[in-house]
């Protein structure tokens, strides 16, 4: 059976299977929203990241550019013009939209975070993405 989780954002698919010997489980795939890229680079990564709740990377693109550091920590930035002012705004508006939004991943503790899902979202526009890379320190 499949069925479609509307609660979480983004939407989620969720696909009940079995293994060979019975025992059932799920499968959940996050079913993003690839909205119209017609923008800057940035700005399309913005709007990508706020419409599919990447949180983690709205705050961490967010710092980013307050601290005037899009040059040494955005990946794929090709130094392109913008307006700090509106950019912080857009990316404002996102983090208060979605605030009080569950993901898929965080919902059924998938394993995964958005920054696994980064690599996927990129591959389905066929683009890349502006991002802020961030690893675990073990």
């Amino acid at each position: 059976m499949i069925y479609i989780d509307k609660d979480t954002v983004p939407s989620c698919k969720i696909e009940e299977k079995k293994f060979g010997w019975g025992e059932p489980y799920n499968v959940y795939m996050p079913i993003f929203n690839l909205i119209d890229l017609s923008s800057s680079r940035l700005e399309n990564s913005i709007k990508l990241f706020g419409e599919n709740n990447f949180m983690q990377q709205l705050l961490l693109i967010f710092n980013t550019i307050n601290n005037f550091e899009e040059f040494e920590k955005l990946e794929n930035y090709g130094g392109e013009e913008f307006n700090r002012k509106n950019i912080l705004e857009l990316i404002n508006s996102y983090l208060k939209k979605n605030q009080n939004l569950v993901t898929p991943w965080d919902k059924y503790n998938i394993g995964l975070d958005e920054n696994d899902y980064l690599k996927y979202v990129e591959e389905e526009i066929q683009d890349s993405l502006c991002y802020v890379s961030y690893k675990f320190n073990v």
